[in-house]
């Protein structure tokens, strides 16, 4: 799907667009007028034992519908740009975690249910307040087709592509006044989809920092969003400083989880020495399991890849490049 990557654009009307994108594939009066309450199912994801969660699985007419208004629309709307790491372009949460790399204490928390809290009221404001730079000319003049399509029953659902580009923009005057007072008080943070990160060379700084960033979240959405209190933590370095699934080290290098490190070990000696074993390993499915663990390899690669030269060394070079270039058949 072509995406429209330059700021100097001709504003264009949405049918126009639409067409463009989609040519015979889709018609614009379908997108106007098609059933969405038939285009998704539920579908529960996780193990029982440790809790499983609903989410919608869009068909792949909602879902390409899902990302046309994602690249065209959404992806253009305002965000803080300094703190923002989720669903955007040339951003990643290594960025996220490296910010902090060089601070000595780490406040972490996150939002506590917050897909299920956000409300359509809450897209309406973004439509109607955060697109000012898109594409569209009379997008206005479609908004509420638009909130009909991305939100279920009141809500963002969670499996929608669209859903979590447009918390980027909700959480927009929330992320500029938190970020205003951290500049203010030495402190960095960054923000990852709902988890906050916020990291300072001193302790005092970050003693009242929960509070604060309470009293700004009330400020903008009353008791609608509220810190979860079980994933709250200050943390220093000496301790093991874990961050969106990487640890910072005493040294202030940013490196893979050791969990993660023993997981791929174990999954290439098997895959050379015992391809049963790897099989099993990875769920009982070998082409999943290859690409699983490319996916690996490859995000590897992003954090640390001097950790990547190890296992080259250790498995051989073949063997990585077959898993980071996906070059396996």
């Amino acid at each position: 799907m072509n995406e429209i990557t330059h700021t100097n654009f001709k504003k264009n009307t949405l049918q126009t667009i639409f067409e463009s994108n989609f040519h015979d594939k889709f018609s614009f009066h379908d997108f106007l007028h098609f059933n969405q309450e038939k285009e998704y199912t539920k579908v529960n994801i996780g193990r029982e034992k440790i809790g499983s969660k609903e989410i919608l699985k869009a068909s792949d007419k909602l879902q390409s519908y899902l990302r046309f208004l994602n690249n065209y629309i959404f992806q253009y709307a305002d965000i803080n740009k300094n703190v923002v790491y989720s669903y955007r372009k040339g951003a990643n949460t290594y960025q996220a975690v490296k910010k902090h790399s060089d601070n000595n204490f780490f406040f972490q928390t996150d939002i506590k249910g917050f897909f299920k809290n956000v409300k359509s009221a809450d897209i309406k404001f973004i439509l109607e307040n955060n697109l000012h730079n898109t594409p569209i000319s009379d997008l206005k003049k479609y908004e509420e087709r638009i909130l009909s399509i991305v939100t279920v029953n009141d809500t963002l659902p969670v499996g929608f592509a669209s859903s979590p580009i447009l918390t980027n923009s909700l959480l927009k005057d929330f992320d500029n006044e938190l970020e205003n007072y951290c500049t203010q008080n030495d402190i960095v943070y960054t923000r990852y989809s709902d988890d906050l990160i916020l990291s300072s060379k001193v302790k005092d700084s970050l003693i009242d920092i929960e509070k604060m960033i309470s009293n700004i979240l009330n400020k903008f959405f009353n008791d609608s969003f509220q810190l979860n209190k079980e994933k709250t933590k200050l943390t220093h370095k000496g301790n093991k400083i874990k961050i969106l699934g990487m640890v910072i080290l005493p040294t202030g290098k940013v490196t893979v989880d050791i969990k993660i490190k023993k997981q791929i070990e174990s999954l290439l000696h098997f895959y050379i020495n015992d391809k049963d074993i790897f099989i099993d390993l990875v769920g009982g499915n070998y082409d999943d399991g290859l690409a699983m663990v490319s996916g690996k390899i490859n995000y590897i690669n992003t954090i640390d890849p001097e950790y990547l030269i190890k296992l080259r060394k250790k498995y051989g070079n073949y063997v990585v490049d077959l898993f980071f270039h996906q070059s396996f058949k």
